[in-house]
């Protein structure tokens, strides 16, 4: 027996429900065995929308049965709803539809009328040719076992090819991928090289770029240094001003300290002249990167006076000698500490 039933649809009048209940007492067999589910209209619940349950168990019914009677033709819902889908799901292949003459009514030039309809020969269930009515829903419960088996036998044969369609393609689609997975293979192994084969050749670019934004840079700050040389000793010539600043810091003290020859406080001055210089006066510290960037007419001023009234012995390179040793002495004048990549100058 199947796993699943066939879905069988009632599709009849109010008026021949009688005759519905007894065909479905002459299909309880095929209900027991699981051969197919029956569902009508009046199993709907309380509740329910009954036109949305109507149209969900007619549009997933397996067989659908017309009990077709002039009550049945009369009806416009069965009509105009349930005939009208029935035949369009039958002619598309979704559904099979069984016409089943309950009484005797003129069905000629309907939708279902070249269907084969049941009882055989399409005598009405009520009528004079059957011995009762029992022997008439007897042969209809024949015919609709024969119908449930094909549709089961279809299903199954759909079912296997359906299997053996989905090997035969697991099977091509596998032979694909490997396929695939080789030619794929093939263009990482050929990409890789390619790739290796570029960095080199842009490592070597980059390198030779290097080299000359290096010495391009040499160069310009070579020329900058001298320009600003330049400027300083034009600029001392024209105003006989040996205490130049960018920032506007006051040299006078630390010249007069050092004309006094109090280099201690001399060396705090410079200190602090080298922070108002750099913008670090908060901080109370110079970074690598603002040493770097300490004005040159700043760092000359500094320098030239410690030249100059040192007569000599002491300059910009000899003090930060200076202030190294006091650090190691004292630990209270120059700090130079080191913060990962920087080192830091602290007060």
């Amino acid at each position: 027996m199947p796993e699943v039933s066939l879905k069988l649809f009632f599709s009849c009048s109010h008026k021949d429900e009688a005759l519905r209940n007894e065909l479905a007492n002459h299909l309880s067999t095929l209900k027991r065995g699981r051969v197919i589910s029956s569902w009508h209209d009046r199993m709907i619940l309380a509740g329910e929308d009954w036109d949305r349950q109507i149209n969900d168990n007619l549009n997933t019914a397996d067989i659908i049965l017309l009990l077709v009677s002039s009550y049945f033709l009369a009806s416009d819902y069965c009509w105009d709803v349930e005939v009208n889908k029935a035949i369009e799901r039958h002619y598309a292949g979704e559904a099979y539809v069984i016409p089943v003459i309950l009484r005797s009514v003129n069905w000629s030039g309907a939708p279902f009328a070249k269907l084969q309809a049941l009882p055989k020969n399409a005598d009405p269930v009520v009528s004079r040719n059957w011995f009762n009515q029992d022997e008439a829903f007897t042969d209809v419960a024949k015919g609709i076992r024969a119908a449930a088996e094909k549709l089961n036998k279809e299903r199954d044969e759909r079912r296997q090819k359906q299997e053996v369609d989905k090997l035969r393609l697991w099977e091509q689609e596998e032979e694909t991928r490997k396929l695939q997975q080789q030619e794929r293979e093939r263009l990482r192994l050929q990409e890789q090289q390619e790739q290796a084969d570029r960095l080199q050749r842009q490592e070597v670019e980059r390198l030779q770029r290097q080299q000359e934004q290096e010495e391009q840079a040499d160069r310009l700050q070579r020329q900058r240094e001298q320009e600003k040389a330049d400027k300083l000793r034009q600029q001392q010539q024209s105003t006989g001003n040996d205490l130049l600043s960018e920032k506007g810091v006051d040299y006078r003290l630390l010249r007069d300290l050092l004309k006094a020859g109090q280099w201690k406080e001399a060396d705090q001055e410079t200190l602090t002249v080298m922070l108002k210089a750099s913008d670090r006066e908060h901080e109370g510290w110079l970074d690598s990167e603002f040493i770097n960037n300490f004005p040159w007419t700043d760092l000359r001023t500094i320098d030239q006076l410690w030249v100059k009234y040192s007569d000599g012995h002491f300059g910009y390179e000899c003090q930060k000698r200076i202030d190294l040793i006091l650090m190691e002495k004292t630990k209270k004048s120059l700090a130079i500490a080191s913060d990962g990549e920087k080192e830091y100058f602290y007060i």
